[in-house]
């Protein structure tokens, strides 16, 4: 038989199984083959490294979404898996494929270390995998990175600059220069960049910056010359263990008697390590706080708490939230297939974590406030968990003109 013949003769099979609505190829991922009775959603995060507590926070927002539809969604089984990442971005490459080819997941959630994340994306746009992700960098939804299976509920680094350092500097226009103490790795640089423009653009000025290591256990020398530079603000752009070490660091030293602290973004894990003493009057950005009023939050905190006995942090509230909203997506398209389920949720509005939220569609960027808060003392905690209070919030995102996303991938029903 010659080629030509035999190269018909598949394309003809392979175009009759489609319109079959069956898999071409049994590892596609996002479909689930005629005969299968589960839809797989796969956490592939940090369960072991610097960020494991927040890594864990995942699996507890994903189990309360799963748990509110009986572990169903088109009347087949949620299979829920989970991979460790180890926070680094070859492991995260290598767990995603795998967990693609072996599992063919319709969701993978993930979320610790922009450089993870940003290694992740490219795959999830490779295997055609829908792909949600809680970091924060600003590249992730950004022209030339984010894909068409990505999607973000967290606030970028630009959203994040544009409203806890500005607020802060509203708050206090006679604090001009800035010391930044910087994680040294994708997330750290990229959160520099973006604060380094709202303080410049305030009149401001960077007056230094040093880089420590997502390992560092000494911070001392970091604050020694943070010190010595005298600034008015000493900004900790750091998350996970290395934010805990650093701000007890900074309380230890007295830091906080010479220099206003600014942490652009936490979470309720990390402030929990920093303790009520040390975050005491330390300015802190939020994307969402347990004490925020909507209703959404409220009956999600009253699960959690009912479940797990604790107050849940910004980061499981996310990922609840887009599990429950890719399940709703499904459900809507009756159907598993990636790309009727991003039709789905481009442009969707609902009521979330704080209120009204849309995921915009040129960019997969949820549209909600970002909060500054300030560290409680002591004596005005009315209960463990209660660190911070609410100052202010903003929602200043790029515009379509200043991030010109062109999807490589197109889709029936998109405007030309």
């Amino acid at each position: 038989m010659k080629r030509s013949t035999v190269s018909g003769l598949v394309v003809t099979l392979c175009s009759c199984l489609m319109i079959l609505g069956l898999s071409v190829f049994p590892g596609v991922p996002g479909r689930v083959d005629a005969a299968s009775d589960e839809v797989v959603f796969a956490a592939v995060d940090d369960f072991s490294g610097p960020y494991a507590s927040t890594g864990d926070e995942l699996l507890k927002g994903w189990e309360i979404a799963f748990e509110e539809v009986n572990y169903k969604v088109l009347g087949k089984k949620i299979k829920f898996i989970k991979r460790d990442t180890q926070l680094k971005p070859a492991v995260g490459v290598r767990k995603f494929r795998e967990v693609v080819e072996q599992e063919h997941p319709v969701l993978v959630g993930s979320g610790c270390s922009s450089a993870v994340q940003l290694a992740m994306e490219e795959v999830a746009g490779e295997t055609k995998t829908l792909f949600e992700t809680g970091g924060w960098s600003s590249e992730i939804t950004a022209k030339g990175f984010v894909n068409r299976y990505t999607f973000r509920w967290p606030s970028s680094n630009f959203a994040i600059a544009q409203s806890s350092v500005d607020g802060f500097m509203k708050l206090f226009p006679k604090d001009k220069t800035f010391y930044f103490i910087t994680m040294d790795y994708a997330w750290g640089h990229d959160m520099t960049k973006e604060a380094t423009a709202v303080i410049v653009k305030n009149g401001g000025k960077v007056i230094g910056n040093v880089l420590t290591p997502m390992n560092e256990t000494d911070y001392s020398t970091a604050i020694t010359k943070a010190l010595a530079a005298r600034p008015d603000v000493i900004m900790l752009n750091q998350y996970g263990a290395p934010l805990i070490k650093s701000a007890r660091a900074v309380h230890e030293f007295g830091a906080k008697k010479k220099a206003k602290i600014l942490i652009p973004g936490d979470g309720l894990d990390m402030l929990r390590g920093i303790g009520h003493e040390a975050i005491d009057g330390v300015y802190v950005g939020n994307h969402w706080y347990h004490t925020v009023n909507t209703s959404f939050s409220k009956k999600f905190v009253e699960k959690f708490q009912a479940k797990y006995k604790a107050i849940p942090s910004y980061y499981a509230i996310l990922h609840y939230t887009m599990a429950k909203l890719t399940i709703q997506a499904i459900e809507r398209a009756k159907s598993t297939d990636p790309n009727k389920i991003i039709k789905q949720l481009e442009g969707f509005k609902y009521d979330g974590p704080t209120g009204k939220e849309e995921i915009r569609a040129f960019d997969h960027q949820v549209i909600h406030p970002y909060f500054l808060s300030v560290g409680k003392s002591p004596k005005e905690k009315k209960y463990d968990d209660d660190y911070l209070k609410v100052l202010s919030s903003a929602m200043v995102y790029p515009t379509y003109a200043q991030n010109p996303v062109v999807w490589g991938l197109k889709l029936p029903g998109d405007k030309k």
